[in-house]
């Protein structure tokens, strides 16, 4: 008996060191930091791994000088898990996934079925987080990942990072994620981000109505990333604007940005833009009647408004006729560009990305009532209502702008 009880308290410490058994060395691991998947031939998947150099932009860089910031590999295979076995013969160090934060995804993969299948399959793998940030580029994600190369930036997953917070603050980009992709799958529409670093010409009247590629830009890094790749039941179906995407994020109960910079045409002398400050101070009303046919759907947008930039230096401080001509273009303007939008969501893409569908649902008593009456359908036929609440808050710090005094000589 007592030679029973001393081999059991000899095996008390072995159950403190039972989590040895899985250590990993840091210098043995290549910690994937941006995943790309590319369509290929025959139902398989171009796998894309930009694996980051941990010695590069560290304090000690000094002994690393000409060493590259990350090693960009791509192969071939039936989905992520596959491509990573196979990685694993050809880098000498193993491949982990537990810092990966961004997946690109090229666009004609996200237009197929294949896409969804490949996504949904690779969260089976426990350092594939659901948090991981999602982007659409226009050109296949391997020719994104090369050409994207921040100068400010020396380690990958910090541009990334750092660009994410971006996103929210000037709302031309949905904060999107492998999370928000499963949660609205069924019928609503999801908005990813949207990038390309090949630039397309087009000339835009307002400088939020562009597309990634659009922005007129002269140098610095290719990449933009502004608007938003549209999704519908696992499959992209079209692509948004920034100020588009701006507007979904708005209409939305709970938007994830409040503070944007706009600018609206000057109504006293429309040679002029008028760049304002726009916050939301409190949540969207959005009030949905199921009971009527078609639907009603009534919204109200608070907007606050703060004048920045005033070109024209028309005196809107202390002059109250011209107030209330801004205020009433600015609510005019956003209510016609709301309308327009949603009328082609209705048309073109037969669903909302504002998610309405969680209002509409308080409206039934069961899961199954809201399913059988189909919102998706009836949001197409629906009698769409929207107000913005739109208050002039401030001028800038000076009340009137100054004027040009020219001399009794001119």
């Amino acid at each position: 008996m007592k030679a029973f009880k001393l081999m059991l308290l000899c095996l008390i410490p072995y159950l403190f060191l039972s989590g040895c058994f899985g250590k990993a060395e840091l210098e043995q691991q290549a910690y994937v930091v941006v995943l790309g998947l590319d369509k290929a031939d025959d139902h398989l998947v171009e796998v894309t791994f930009q694996i980051a150099n941990p010695e590069v932009g560290t304090t000690t860089n000094s002994t690393t000088p000409n060493e590259p910031a990350s090693d960009i590999i791509s192969f071939t295979a039936s989905d992520i898990l596959s491509a990573k076995e196979l990685a694993n013969s050809v880098v000498p160090r193993n491949l982990n996934f537990g810092h990966l934060r961004t997946i690109i995804i090229g666009e004609e993969l996200a237009k197929t079925n294949l896409f969804h299948h490949i996504i949904a399959s690779s969260i089976v793998d426990p350092e594939i987080r659901r948090e991981t940030n999602l982007i659409i580029s226009k050109e296949r994600a391997s020719e994104f990942i090369h050409s994207n190369k921040p100068k400010l930036e020396t380690r990958p997953h910090k541009f990334y990072a750092f660009m994410q917070q971006r996103w929210q603050d000037t709302g031309f980009a949905p904060y999107s994620n492998l999370n928000r992709y499963f949660q609205r799958l069924s019928g609503e529409l999801f908005l990813s981000i949207y990038a390309t670093a090949e630039k397309s010409e087009v000339i835009r009247k307002n400088e939020l109505d562009y597309e990634a590629g659009q922005v007129p830009q002269n140098s610095g890094d290719p990449v933009q990333m502004i608007g938003s790749a549209v999704f519908k039941n696992g499959k992209m179906i079209g692509s948004l604007t920034g100020l588009e995407t701006r507007l979904a994020l708005l209409l939305r109960n709970k938007a994830s940005g409040h503070i944007f910079i706009e600018s609206f045409p000057d109504p006293v002398d429309d040679q002029y833009r008028i760049t304002l400050r726009m916050t939301k101070p409190r949540n969207t009303k959005v009030k949905i009647n199921t009971k009527k046919s078609p639907a009603e759907v009534k919204v109200i947008v608070p907007i606050r408004l703060q004048v920045f930039s005033n070109p024209s230096l028309t005196n809107y401080a202390t002059n109250l006729t011209n107030q209330e001509k801004l205020n009433k273009s600015i609510k005019e303007s956003l209510e016609k560009e709301t309308t327009d939008f949603i009328k082609r969501t209705q048309s073109e893409f037969k669903g909302e990305p504002f998610l309405w569908y969680l209002e509409a649902r308080r409206t039934f008593w069961t899961m199954k009532d809201y399913q059988n009456y189909n919102w998706e359908k009836k949001y197409q036929t629906a009698d769409v209502e929207v107000n913005y609440d739109v208050i002039i808050e401030s001028f800038g710090e000076q009340l009137k702008p100054a004027d040009i005094i020219k001399s009794k000589k001119e």
